[in-house]
């Protein structure tokens, strides 16, 4: 692991995953008559203090994940957000949280933060 992260830091890393919040998040989309068995694709978004650092993580994002698409950088409030749409992942919580955590953990990798996630229902 990387302890020289400057934005994803180690006590963030450790603390602040909240994998409870995927819970609610999927409970919203179940009442727009979506299944846990159903698969839809994930728009994500993580962020980062450097263009350089989103730069490098949209890269790493495109190599590891070749079926991800739309995966871009932008300016965002004086940070960097990298944003992308997964393949379709099925909607039940042990799928979205095992998705979670790998985003959380590559993010770390290259000290950039999983900001949140969402689904077009």
């Amino acid at each position: 692991m990387n302890n020289n992260n400057t934005y994803f830091t180690k006590e963030i890393f450790s603390k602040d995953i909240d994998l409870e919040t995927n819970d609610d998040v999927l409970e919203r989309i179940y009442g727009d008559n979506v299944k846990p068995t159903d698969k839809l694709s994930v728009e994500f978004w993580f962020l980062t203090d450097t263009e350089i650092k989103a730069i490098v993580f949209k890269d790493v994002l495109i190599k590891t994940y070749p079926e991800y698409l739309e995966i871009k950088v932008e300016e965002y409030d004086g940070d960097y957000e990298i944003s992308g749409i997964t393949n379709p992942l099925r909607m039940n919580l042990e799928t979205i949280n095992n998705w979670n955590i790998k985003m959380w953990d590559i993010g770390y990798i290259y000290d950039c933060k999983l900001d949140g996630w969402q689904v077009g229902t």
